[in-house]
């Protein structure tokens, strides 16, 4: 038997290492997909994402305890769901006492009672004294929740925080999301069986504005209406006229000392005739909006509200972003007043002469008054129908200076920011080639010294051409109040 041996040589060549070249290359490719990857799962959204599904579940805790409670209390004893016309921030204050708490105005807020704060030792109790105060520990079956849940985040600066409030029969809870993905859901983030109530965070009659980087803002939610006043129970009051279907606030202030309360509704009559700041009484539009636990909204808010609806093409006619005009709202004066939005968002030219298919009176397309955001989400007026106060003033001296001249109007296009405090980006629109042509609006200075001059916002139902989401008035000081000026509150 014979055998042969056969003996395998391997190549050097086989073994060879990589080379320099294709090592870089490989760790080129590496590195583009983990920087693909890590903008596809975008960590900073994925965290936004998984605080607002914890709020979603403590809210759905918070409504099945509270609930309970209600039916415990119906069938054992009697029933307290804190104090009427009192909002219950869940953010404790340092300043309260362990046992009254305060009024949060060591947070900011107004004085005068209308908000409490626990106190950091017991604001998670289930007892009553924690921010919340019903008494669920009481319930004969014991409480259902062993501590009250809070924000994520939980800073009043932030205006991240949860809201509670009560008429004494009826309750509603609050809270704000924060992600992209949650802001077009932002009517799940309460809890409750009154809808309508002011106090605890509304989420009807607001809509969630994504932030912007250029503006420094994040994600934050506003008025869907320019406010308007009501009986603080859902209901707007149209009884004092300026004349121009606009509420007189300086007959009849807009307080709870009246038995009325700002809100953002459809049907209701603009608030007007109001100063944005210092009006000595306190019945300004900066007062108001921190009344309800809110704020005036500043210029960076309304600027962000305006970019992004420019660069949703739905608001503009034809569909597409740059081409015709962006709608521009109710700025013709037919009808020769304000004009109350609709609850149907597809009826956007409700009160205007605009076409009958979206609730006008006429064929004028341009006088759409809503505008959509990039979340989905409908916002009404913000170009046209009143003018809005923003929390913000600029001395003379320091406006922008338009071609118009002292106490004209001027097209964007033709704006100089030299010397100015604004610029480009912080006062007028997206695309510095618009002008009042494809809708934006212009600037109107009332002088180049003296001040402080009031940022007013958007134009009124004369304004014509010279209305839109970009316009932007210098003109009037903060004590200034005309039958044609409102607001709107920011949160």
């Amino acid at each position: 038997m014979y055998y042969c041996k056969v003996k395998l040589f391997v190549s050097s060549t086989s073994r060879r290492a990589f080379t320099l070249i294709e090592l870089l290359v490989v760790i080129a490719i590496i590195a583009v997909l983990a920087v693909v990857v890590v903008l596809t799962l975008n960590p900073g959204q994925l965290i936004l994402q998984a605080r607002d599904s914890s709020r979603l579940s403590d809210l759905a805790n918070i409504q099945t305890a509270i609930n309970l409670y209600v039916t415990d209390a119906a069938i054992n004893g009697s029933m307290s769901l804190g104090s009427t016309s009192v909002t219950y921030v869940s953010v404790p204050d340092l300043t309260a006492t362990t046992t009254a708490g305060t009024d949060c105005t060591g947070l900011g807020f107004p004085s005068g009672g209308s908000f409490h704060c626990a106190a950091s030792s017991t604001y998670r109790k289930t007892d009553g004294t924690g921010w919340i105060p019903v008494k669920l520990s009481q319930m004969s079956t014991g409480a259902s929740l062993g501590q009250l849940p809070i924000d994520p985040v939980n800073n009043a600066s932030t205006s991240l925080y949860w809201t509670y409030a009560t008429n004494g029969t009826t309750w509603k809870i609050g809270a704000v999301p924060e992600s992209q993905k949650y802001a077009v859901q932002a009517n799940s983030f309460s809890a409750g069986n009154n809808s309508n109530l002011l106090g605890g965070f509304p989420t009807q009659g607001w809509v969630t504005v994504p932030g912007n980087s250029t503006f420094g803002t994040q994600t934050f939610s506003v008025m869907k209406y320019p406010a308007v006043c009501s009986d603080g129970n859902g209901t707007y009051l149209n009884d004092y006229d300026t004349s121009y279907h606009t509420y007189a606030n300086n007959s009849k202030p807009c307080i709870v000392t009246n038995s009325r309360q700002i809100a953002s509704l459809p049907g209701g009559w603009p608030i007007a005739n109001i100063a944005q700041s210092g009006d000595g009484s306190h019945n300004d539009a900066v007062s108001y909006c921190a009344n309800i636990g809110a704020h005036l909204m500043t210029n960076a808010e309304w600027q962000t509200i305006a970019w992004n609806a420019e660069n949703v093409g739905t608001n503009w006619n034809g569909g597409t972003v740059g081409t015709s005009y962006m709608y521009s709202g109710h700025n013709d004066n037919v009808p020769a007043t304000a004009s109350p939005a609709s609850q149907d968002d597809t009826q956007g030219y409700s009160g205007t002469d605009g076409p009958s298919s979206g609730g006008g009176t006429g064929s004028n397309a341009t006088q759409r008054r809503t505008l959509t955001l990039s979340n989905g989400q409908v916002i009404w007026d913000i170009g046209g129908n009143i003018w809005q106060w923003t929390n913000d003033t600029i001395m003379g001296a320091v406006k922008p200076v338009g071609s118009g001249g002292t106490g004209a109007w001027s097209e964007w296009t033709t704006v100089s920011y030299a010397g100015s405090t604004l610029t480009a980006q912080t006062a007028g629109p997206s695309n510095i080639a618009w002008n009042s042509g494809q809708g934006m609006g212009q600037y109107y200075e009332g002088g180049n010294t003296g001040g402080p001059y009031g940022f007013l916002r958007g134009g009124s139902w004369t304004d014509g051409s010279n209305a839109g989401a970009g316009t932007l008035r210098l003109a009037g000081g903060p004590s200034a109040v005309d039958g044609g000026i409102g607001f709107r509150c920011s949160r």
